[in-house]
């Protein structure tokens, strides 16, 4: 089978992620064409594999024979762009979180509707090992129902994103940053909980710095915390703590993963190593792109259903977005 020819939308941090994982699926995929602004920027990444460099990504769409459109722009452009690469390709990928507003959720569903393509919205928590474990422990039914968890995504403040604050461009720390954990809770749990509440903190000019919100899934309850305003001297921190019929299991600060059986002694799962390096931005663990990028192209090769679908992601929105108006009230 022909590898798949991808061209890339945006170079910046989660870009240039992006790029060098797409550079390792030798056996899957080729980037094939860059599209930035900053051509500067482009060419370095370029360089490395070979890629052609457009400052114009219509221009690029136009020209290239792609097979794979992967958009990693600042969030207040992902709609026009993604809508636009519907018209030239079967498949886009772009990051999360996928758009800001209802209007746009509902442009971006008709588009697909429209153009039949598979998009896939980068949620990367549902690619990171401690959370796959977690999902098929709970599917396996092991150690019985879920019955309650705590899940926290706890950072600096974002100082390397630009105007990080500016809701109308990011959508804010409860749209770009809580919702990973919104995302992955749905997924865990199969979809939209029966009854939600939360509460925020807000600063002096009205902007959410933190979250916490409960969820309601018949007899189970599930608590997600987010914030992106601690000091720059400490480390981001993505952590759960998960109490089954049959076990306890714990993703800690420390990175450790553990299982605490009702029966038996507590033990570490032994989950295969991940590549670990200095990204250029926050995260170290590119394993986990790797794997994000890899299950898309499976699912684009298998003509199978992406692991977050279009529709999926917008649903995660809309419940984040529940939550805030939810807060608003309090």
């Amino acid at each position: 089978m022909k590898r798949l020819r991808v061209g890339l939308i945006g170079c910046g941090g989660i870009g240039y992620v992006h790029a060098k994982s797409w550079m390792e699926q030798k056996e899957k995929a080729v980037l094939v064409a860059i599209a930035d602004f900053d051509t500067e920027k482009a060419n370095k990444v370029a360089a490395e594999c070979g890629a052609a460099v457009y400052k114009d990504a219509h221009e690029m769409m136009q020209k290239e024979e792609l097979d794979v459109v992967d958009i990693c722009l600042p969030t207040f452009l992902h709609t026009d762009y993604c809508i636009a690469a519907m018209q030239y390709v079967n498949n886009i990928i772009v990051e999360k979180p996928v758009c800001l507003t209802e209007q746009e959720a509902q442009r971006l569903l008709e588009a697909q509707k429209a153009t039949g393509a598979l998009v896939q919205v980068a949620q990367v928590a549902r690619f990171a090992k401690p959370y796959i474990y977690l999902k098929e422990v709970l599917d396996s039914g092991r150690y019985g129902r879920l019955l309650t968890g705590n899940f926290a995504r706890i950072s600096p403040k974002p100082v390397w994103v630009k105007d990080y604050d500016n809701v109308d461009r990011t959508g804010g720390m409860a749209v770009d940053l809580h919702i990973h954990d919104v995302d992955y809770i749905r997924y865990l749990m199969g979809g939209d909980p029966d009854e939600v509440t939360s509460t925020v903190r807000k600063d002096a000019d009205g902007i959410v710095h933190h979250i916490w919100s409960t969820y309601r899934y018949k007899d189970a309850v599930l608590m997600a915390e987010g914030s992106w305003a601690y000091p720059l001297s400490m480390p981001f921190a993505n952590t759960y703590r998960v109490m089954l019929e049959k076990a306890a299991i714990i993703w800690d600060e420390k990175k450790v993963l553990t299982v605490y059986p009702e029966d038996g002694e507590a033990f570490e799962p032994q989950l295969e190593e991940d590549v670990v390096m200095d990204l250029g931005i926050n995260i170290s663990n590119f394993g986990v792109f790797l794997r994000e990028l890899g299950c898309f192209a499976d699912a684009i090769r298998k003509n199978a259903d992406s692991v977050v679908p279009l529709s999926e992601a917008i649903s995660s929105l809309r419940l984040v977005k529940q939550e805030l108006a939810i807060a608003d009230k309090i």
